[in-house]
């Protein structure tokens, strides 16, 4: 009698749908592997081109420092002409140049960018490099002449994954003039000019020996109409101000007012936002030759045209020099102290100057009190009271001698401090 073949036929068939599921498992785990892998190849390819950015970003940054250190505040022509090579073109071009790499993936240099000079050549950082170039911005072309103050400044950020990235900058670099020999911020500042011997107020520029020929600014220069008024009436006809055919209270201007006939503008929104003014002040501190927060034992660094005092607190002084100094207490100058540059009194906004002898003060003079109702620089609550921030500031000249005070761009400009190059475009290549 034949045995039965159920169990085998099940047995078969079980086999069957096990070995199916297997192939089904199999193929499962194949496509989650692939999606795994795919995704882990995206996110390092992410990573890698996020890496090689930040090194583009780091070689601009650099790039930028580094010009400012080289160059300060002056004209980029002469930077320009060195970085554009022998042939004094600059035909740096980021389309064209290439990578070298030696046989372990690791970057070697760069070709393809003629004869200019890497600002900053290939450099090692982090887990990458990155370099710098120099070149005119667009409206100057190829040619090193500066013109407008501002020029490109192209990062290059490079992996061993031959992945790279170039962002570009236009950076210009700040030349802040003020706009009147003695700028006087605020609503209801306080003036009481010379009154004793006779003393000499001058809005020709460099008082016709230098500067720019023809050119007059206001004696006073004020912000709103209240403040012009109580100057004026300080001034009155006293024939000691001048500047081109004004005379007197003539000398007061309004810089807000675009029909004052003293000055016609426009206005730099500095003179009349307090917290712009207090962000430029802080920024004086940071690239200051010297800061002092005691005026009774401040050790000034040697005078020359373009060093930077930062004295944050009352300050005397007694004697004279050149550059640009911040005094955020009260300024005092006492006897016969000339000063060739700028002086800024902002904070508590109070200047007064002692006179005695033929002391010259060739440049300008800002005050400004922003220093809030405890009358304290450098708390939470600056710029938070008068009028849009800002306080009564006062200027107050006494005693003899027959000193003067002349607005002069020769004297500015000579003790413009180096501010930070500000980008004013910015791309990625």
């Amino acid at each position: 009698m034949p045995k039965p073949r159920s169990n085998e036929k099940e047995n078969g068939s079980a086999l069957v749908a096990a070995i199916l599921v297997l192939a089904l498992l199999a193929g499962m785990g194949a496509a989650v592997l692939f999606l795994s892998t795919s995704e882990v190849r995206s996110s390092n390819s992410d990573v890698q081109a996020k890496q090689v950015f930040y090194l583009a970003e780091a070689g601009m940054e650099a790039g930028r420092a580094t010009l400012r250190n080289l160059n300060g505040a002056g004209p980029f022509t002469d930077d320009l002409t060195t970085y554009a090579g022998a042939d004094g073109v600059l035909d740096f071009d980021p389309s064209t140049v290439q990578v070298s790499y030696d046989v372990l993936g690791n970057v070697t240099g760069l070709t393809g960018y003629d004869d200019d000079v890497p600002l900053i050549p290939v450099t090692s950082f982090g887990d990458g490099w990155y370099a710098a170039f120099m070149t005119n911005d667009p409206v100057n072309g190829t040619s090193p002449s500066d013109t407008n103050d501002r020029v490109v400044i192209t990062g290059i950020g490079m992996s061993k994954q031959n992945a790279v990235e170039i962002v570009q900058s236009i950076v210009t670099r700040e030349i802040l003039i003020p706009p009147a020999a003695i700028t006087l911020l605020g609503p209801s500042p306080s003036f009481v000019g010379g009154h004793s011997n006779p003393k000499t107020y001058v809005g020709e520029d460099c008082a016709g020996s230098g500067g720019q020929p023809g050119l007059y600014v206001p004696v006073i220069g004020l912000v709103s109409t209240t403040a012009e008024s109580l100057v004026e009436t300080a001034i009155e006809n006293d024939p000691a101000y001048t500047s081109g055919s004004y005379t007197g209270h003539q000398t007061a201007a309004n810089l807000t007012d675009p029909g004052d006939p003293m000055y016609n503008g426009p206005i730099d929104a500095l003179w009349t936002d307090c917290e712009a003014l207090r962000d430029k002040i802080e920024a004086i501190r940071v690239i200051a030759d010297v800061v002092c927060t005691d005026g009774n034992s401040c050790t000034l660094p040697a005078s020359s045209p373009d060093r930077v005092i930062f004295i944050d607190d009352d300050y005397a002084l007694n004697d004279s020099g050149e550059g640009t100094i911040v005094v955020t207490g009260a300024f005092t100058t006492n006897g016969a102290v000339s000063w060739a540059g700028q002086m800024w009194a902002v904070g508590e906004g109070y200047f007064r100057r002692n006179g005695g002898g033929s002391a010259a003060i060739d440049g300008t003079i800002v005050i400004a009190d922003i220093a809030g109702p405890d009358g304290v620089y450098g708390n939470s609550d600056d710029c938070s009271g008068g009028v849009d921030g800002f306080g009564s500031a006062s200027f107050d000249e006494n005693g003899g001698g027959n000193g003067t005070t002349t607005y002069c761009t020769d004297d500015i400009v000579a003790s413009n401090p180096a501010y930070p190059y500000e980008i004013v475009e910015f791309r990625q290549h």
